[in-house]
Order: structure tokens, then C-alpha cells, then sequence
């Protein structure tokens, strides 16, 4: 007892050193903490990078390190991050930040996405032209380099790709499979079929690519007459999704007090929820609607 009433006054005379000791080995403890799961975060975040980047860089063949592109993502998000906070606020800057990190698999998926159309545009006069080079007595591989010598890119590019594996050894059946992988629709998938029973079973492969090349036409010109016929209801959908933020908007310019219990208030937050669900269900339905497979 006597041990405790002398330490007490101790204590109480020194509280405020005391205070600020434990909270110094609270922060660094926070510190410690905080270093490690960021490093474990950042680390995650860098291995997807490189991996969906490099998948993408690949499939667009751009001959590009992914170390490069996430260099040039770091300095990008670096730089943008504080000049959006000094100009605006932390939650801009952090949104800009977020889709500077994130922007590059998407780009590179958006890319993959207009090269396969462009390659699958230009499929049918390429299998039409590897028909007549394989009647006036060419062998596939001749009638392969032909399509790129004269044919455009991307359909020149991708078959000389496939060219090159063949030439170091890669079996032509795995070299069209990556091809397939790379563009990844079902177009080259047929195309792929034809040349490996062919090579197996034998016949006018040159004939089948003809065959193959007008249904490949007549496919696209289906696929032209729906996305025509389907535009005003993808439109529809586009105007159900749009119209109700332009109101909103329109709304909050005219009534900003009333607007903002929208946000303020959870009953607010309650009926955005309900809004943005009901948005979403409607885009689902609509797109299920005019998406159709041929």
C-alpha cells in the first residue's frame, strides 16, 4: 500500500510524458502495421499487374515489357494524385488515382476487343485468298505467307506470328490454338477445325476454306442486320439510364436543399439505393433482351 501511494504522485506528476510515450509506441506499432499490409497489398496489386498485363500486351502483340508500363503507371499515378488534391479534394484526387491504376488492363482489353473485330473482319477474304492460292497448287504454309504478304494488319500480323512458331518448331495445330486464344472468337475457332481435320483426314482443304469464308460472310451479314435491328432498344436502354441522372441533376441545380437529403439523410441513402438497384435490374433486362447469339 505504501509502495503504491509513493508510485501514484509518480505517476500523476509525470502523466503527460507517460501519455505521450504510449502513444508514440502506438503509432509506431500503427506504423509497423499499416507498412506491412501495404506492402502485402502493394505486392498483391504489382503481381495481377504484371500478370493481366502481360496476358494483354500479348494478345494485342505490342512489343512492350510489362515492367515498363507499370513504371510508367507509378509515375503517372505519383504525379496526378497530389496535383488533383491541390486543385480539388482528397476524394477526387483518390478516384483519379484508382482509375490511373487500373486503367491499363482495361485499355489493353478494350484493344484486344477492336483488334479481334478488326481480324475477324478480315477473315473472309483472307481464307478466300488461301483458297485460290491452295487450287493454283500451293501447299497451307505457302498459302499462310501469302495472307501476309498481302493482306492488312491485324490478320497479316497474327498469321505471321503463327509463321514464325512455325518456323522455330512449334507444331502448326498449338501455334493456330494460340492464335485462337489470342483472338478468342469463335470465327477462328471454325477456321482452326477446317485446317486440323483436313491435315488428318485429308480432302480439298481449299474448297473447305471457300465454303468456309462465304458462311464466315453470310455470318457477318446477319450479325449486321441484328446489331441494326437491336440499336433502338440498346439506345432505349442507354436514355433509361442516363435520363434519371440528368434529372437528378436538373433537380439539384433547381432545388439544392430539398436534393440534398438525398445524401445527407439515411432515408436518402435508402431510396438512392433503391433507384440505382432498380437502374441496374432494368439495364440487365434490357441488355438480356437485345443481345442476341448467332
Amino acid at each position: 500500500m505504501e509502495l503504491v501511494n509513493s508510485v501514484l504522485p509518480f505517476f500523476h506528476k509525470n502523466a503527460e510524458i507517460f501519455i505521450f510515450l504510449l502513444a508514440m509506441i502506438f503509432c509506431i506499432c500503427v506504423f509497423f502495421l499499416v507498412n506491412s499490409i501495404g506492402r502485402d497489398i502493394f505486392s498483391l496489386y504489382k503481381r495481377r499487374f504484371y500478370l493481366k498485363v502481360d496476358k494483354g500486351l500479348r494478345d494485342v502483340v505490342v512489343l512492350v515489357e510489362p515492367s515498363q508500363v507499370f513504371t510508367m503507371t507509378m509515375v503517372l499515378a505519383i504525379f496526378f494524385g497530389p496535383l488533383i488534391f491541390i486543385v480539388t479534394n482528397l476524394v477526387v484526387a483518390l478516384t483519379v488515382v484508382g482509375i490511373v491504376l487500373f486503367a491499363p488492363p482495361i485499355i489493353l482489353s478494350i484493344m484486344k476487343e477492336r483488334r479481334s473485330d478488326s481480324f475477324i473482319k478480315q477473315l473472309p477474304d483472307a481464307l478466300a485468298a488461301m483458297s485460290s492460292s491452295m487450287n493454283s497448287g500451293l501447299n497451307l504454309i505457302k498459302a499462310m505467307q501469302q495472307v501476309v504478304k498481302n493482306q492488312p494488319e491485324p490478320i497479316a500480323q497474327e498469321f505471321a506470328q503463327v509463321m514464325v512458331e512455325n518456323r522455330v518448331g512449334h507444331d502448326l495445330n498449338d501455334s493456330l490454338d494460340d492464335l485462337a486464344e489470342r483472338i478468342g472468337r469463335q470465327e477462328v475457332v471454325l477456321m482452326n477445325s477446317a485446317i486440323k481435320i483436313s491435315r488428318a483426314v485429308g480432302g480439298n482443304l481449299g474448297e473447305t476454306l471457300q465454303i468456309l469464308s462465304h458462311t464466315l460472310r453470310e455470318k457477318s451479314k446477319v450479325e449486321g442486320k441484328v446489331r441494326a435491328l437491336t440499336s433502338m432498344g440498346k439506345a432505349q436502354g442507354n436514355l433509361a439510364m442516363g435520363f434519371p441522372v440528368f434529372m437528378g441533376y436538373v433537380f439539384f441545380k433547381l432545388e439544392p436543399e430539398a436534393m440534398n437529403l438525398l445524401f445527407t439523410s439515411k432515408l436518402g441513402w435508402i431510396w438512392l439505393g433503391v433507384m440505382g438497384t432498380m437502374a441496374l435490374m432494368g439495364a440487365i433486362l434490357i441488355k438480356k433482351v437485345v443481345t442476341i447469339d448467332i
